[in-house]
């Protein structure tokens, strides 16, 4: 059996989504070849669609001509939704917005009919804005977070996670990770050996995959409070100290309530939570830019405990620090 993918190609969005998706799918192809002979009928075929069947120019400029309109992909097995090229998170949402009123009924009608909706990157947002995801667990790129959070409120953002499939829809974490998620539909349409197969091609270690080890903290603050900007800068300051938090309220001249209700205004955590991803932060920073050993890091950023930062540190980055170091250190060994 051959499954059909459609690829919704718009202006502005990136061209590694509409290109590498498809050389994921030929792959599984071609390895379908290896198994059963030259002869074989593919697993997957392809076209690409636009809303109105004219050429789509991407986020490069180059021009992609396409095969049909959007309501030529009705009956597709797999509808591919590229992100789109931006500066801003603002940008996504009101791209998204805009594409919504034209294409909110067709892509709302396409999983009506069973088609698996595979969103990669900022794609997230297209299908967000639809509706789509409302208590359904989604993923997208970690830098748009707050966007996405603050516009679609009732979505479960599993931020961490790379590839996310839930109700029949996948959705991917930043540009790349398309690669990632054309692995986990082609395990849903074909089985876990030509998956894996794939994914060797690609080297790819599809295993607990995660965008964590990748997210830097959020240092968005509200300027205007400038008590939490005295406290975010005391802490980072005196990281290697036993840090009170009564005591920091009391020093800015702020009860404690009033202070954890700032905070969380501010910056969308509370302060014990903050001080927390502060201090993986700059264990990040020392792995990646130092030769310290783990214990004198563990020190410098305020744990006593070696056991306890080690299980910490890898609940947070979902890498242990020998693991994270290796991956992104820029020292020679």
């Amino acid at each position: 059996m051959t499954y059909t993918v459609a690829v919704f190609a718009y202006d502005g969005c990136f061209i590694s989504g509409i290109a590498g998706p498809l050389d994921v799918f030929n792959i599984a192809n071609t390895h379908n070849n290896v198994l059963k002979g030259r002869d074989a009928e593919p697993l997957f075929s392809w076209k690409l669609y636009s809303q109105d069947g004219k050429p789509v120019k991407t986020s490069t400029g180059l021009l992609i001509p396409v095969e049909g309109n959007m309501h030529d992909v009705h009956g597709s097995d797999i509808c591919v939704i590229p992100g789109v090229d931006h500066i801003y998170g603002s940008e996504v949402v009101e791209c998204a917005r805009k594409l919504n009123e034209s294409i909110g009924d067709w892509l709302r009608q396409l999983h009506q009919e069973n088609t698996t909706l595979a969103a990669n990157c900022s794609g997230a947002f297209i299908l967000a804005q639809a509706g789509l995801l409302d208590k359904k667990e989604a993923t997208t790129s970690w830098w748009l977070a707050h966007h996405f959070k603050n516009n679609y409120p009732l979505v479960k953002l599993k931020l961490n996670k790379l590839v996310t499939e839930d109700d029949n829809i996948f959705c991917s974490g930043a540009v790349t990770s398309y690669l990632h998620q054309c692995i986990s539909v082609i395990e849903k349409f074909t089985g876990q050996e030509i998956a894996n197969m794939c994914a060797k091609t690609l080297l790819l270690h599809t295993r607990e995959a995660s965008q964590a080890p990748y997210i830097p903290l959020s240092t968005r603050v509200d300027k205007l409070d400038d008590v939490v900007h005295q406290a975010i800068v005391w802490m980072t300051d005196n990281l290697n100290q036993d840090i009170n938090l009564d005591q920091l309220a009391s020093h800015l001249a702020v009860s404690p309530r009033t202070f954890i209700r700032r905070f969380n205004s501010s910056t969308g955590k509370p302060p014990k939570q903050y001080l927390q991803k502060l201090r993986i932060n700059e264990a990040k920073r020392l792995l990646e830019n130092s030769d310290l050993s783990i214990d004198d890091i563990t020190n410098r950023v305020g744990y006593a405990d070696v056991s306890s930062f080690r299980r910490l540190f890898k609940r947070e980055v979902d890498l242990s620090p020998t693991e994270y170091r290796k991956h992104f250190s820029s020292m020679e060994y």
